[in-house]
């Protein structure tokens, strides 16, 4: 297992074995195994307001539901994990191979909306779903994978936004609510309690997290979670889980950091952090007598970055970082932060314990590098053939053979694949036409205009859905029905 970076921007580590069984982001990877307790601050312990009592969701929910969307991806990166769906009753189409599904919110009226950056990390191409049925090409104005906030655009104007509580402080045991689109069952809630407040996860670069008893599973990630006013206080991300499903443990990044990342990212494209090229992990109590310290605090040098300015400085392996520009020891989550959030090209006073004493050690600080936005492929299908569809007939009596005969799908690129369709799908009708051959297919689409949408029924399995191809000649996407959304129609 590798040690998580914490002063290189952000960059989060790759996982060993033991990490990818333990945890899914939602529809990713991420270390985890708590090293930070919750927090019983003086707020939350002389709160003389109870929380209300028997709380009703039900408001909250139908407030908050126009504003939060379905996000849908496709050509994600081949590294991502898969989940066991083995148990459904039926496959969604949005769960084909290079498709992903998550969830998002929208927070301002101009279109601009927030979602996870593991979600669009590798995209070429995002169709994020409203409320209301439509569907949108939606352009990746930036992300950060170190709190795993995207920014997407949408078209248009007066669009309904969530309700926002920036200066709320959650404590351990109040009611919360979650919305999104586990497995792709849009706009589903789930409710539970914060169980800590904030939480850091190892190679979490710091970055604050609320841990809750809310039930999320894939999909649910960029939803918002809210309170029992309706406000949403958080952004869901991450769960811990042995299998890839809920167990109990759900963590969501606080709102006003996701608001701030976005602010940037809606500035610039990017969020620029402080870096100086120390690798680090955090001082545990079993490591702390090993360096002479009675405390765990403070971070833990691994790795020095060659020509970096922590090199320049004279910081090597061994070295524990115990404050920053502060006399007083100071926590491992406090340090990096410290660090990220300096200004490059400034200057810090770190304190290092080296061989059992305090030494003062001034170091610069470089820029971090940003994650880059990732290039989403333009719509170049206008004429496709086929809708992208590459089609063999299965011909022969049924029974014989592992395929009934019929139209199958044989490989699948463009509007097709943005559809969902896959490999080994049968294709029985195009609108209400049936077909069984390509000679009967080609026909029933040749009357069929580049600005109309077509409805194909597929057969998955013992599942049978119509699946609707957008427009060619439109940049938005289809608002009718999807098979994730509206389950099979039949099944033989």
């Amino acid at each position: 297992m590798k040690i998580p970076p914490a002063f290189d921007g952000g960059d989060h580590a790759k996982r060993g074995p033991a990490g990818r069984a333990a945890a899914i982001v939602l529809g990713m990877l991420a270390l985890l195994g708590p090293h930070v307790a919750w927090s019983q601050d003086q707020a939350c312990a002389q709160r003389t307001q109870p929380s209300s009592q028997g709380v009703d969701f039900a408001a909250a929910a139908a407030r908050q539901a126009p504003a939060v969307v379905g996000v849908s991806v496709i050509g994600q990166r081949d590294d991502w994990p898969t989940v066991d769906t083995s148990a459904r009753v039926s496959a969604p189409f949005d769960q084909a191979p290079g498709r992903g599904l998550a969830s998002g919110f929208i927070f301002s009226r101009d279109g601009y909306v927030l979602t996870s950056s593991h979600a669009v990390l590798g995209a070429q191409q995002v169709v994020v779903s409203t409320a209301d049925r439509h569907r949108f090409d939606a352009v990746i104005v930036g992300l950060d994978r170190r709190t795993d906030v995207a920014l997407l655009k949408i078209p248009g104007g007066n669009l309904p936004t969530v309700a926002v509580d920036r200066t709320g402080k959650l404590c351990p045991g109040e009611w919360v609510a979650a919305m999104g689109a586990p497995f792709g069952f849009e706009r589903s809630v789930t409710a539970g309690v914060v169980s800590a407040n904030p939480r850091y996860m190892p190679g979490g670069g710091g970055v604050p997290l609320i841990q809750t008893d809310v039930a999320l599973n894939p999909g649910n990630s960029g939803g918002p979670l809210f309170d029992e006013r309706g406000e949403v206080v958080g952004m869901n991300s991450m769960i811990y889980a042995v299998g890839g499903s809920y167990i109990g443990l759900s963590f969501s990044l606080p709102i006003d950091t996701v608001m701030r990342i976005a602010e940037e990212l809606r500035a610039t494209g990017k969020v620029t952090r402080g870096q100086i090229g120390a690798r680090t992990q955090p001082l545990t109590d079993e490591l702390a007598p090993a360096f002479g310290l009675a405390a765990a605090t403070g971070a833990l040098i691994v790795r020095v970055d060659a020509a970096s300015p922590a090199e320049i400085a004279g910081l090597r392996s061994g070295d524990v970082i115990l404050s920053v520009d502060a006399a007083q020891p100071m926590s491992y989550e406090d340090i990096q932060n410290r660090v990220s959030s300096a200004r490059p090209g400034s200057r810090l006073a770190l304190n290092v314990w080296r061989h059992r004493s305090a030494l003062p050690v001034q170091v610069a600080v470089a820029q971090g590098v940003a994650d880059a936005v990732p290039q989403v492929a333009r719509r170049t299908d206008m004429h496709e053939v086929r809708f992208g569809l590459e089609l063999a007939e299965r011909k022969g009596p049924p029974g014989v053979g592992l395929l009934d005969p019929g139209l199958y799908v044989k490989s699948v690129t463009g509007s097709a694949q943005r559809a969902g369709l896959r490999f080994g799908d049968m294709v029985l009708a195009v609108n209400d036409v049936s077909v069984s051959g390509q000679a009967e297919f080609d026909a029933a689409i040749k009357s069929i205009g580049d600005d109309e949408t077509v409805a194909l029924l597929i057969m998955r399995g013992n599942a049978r859905a119509f699946v609707p191809i957008a427009p060619r000649r439109s940049g938005a996407v289809s608002a009718a029905r999807r098979l994730d959304a509206a389950g099979p129609a039949s099944a033989n």
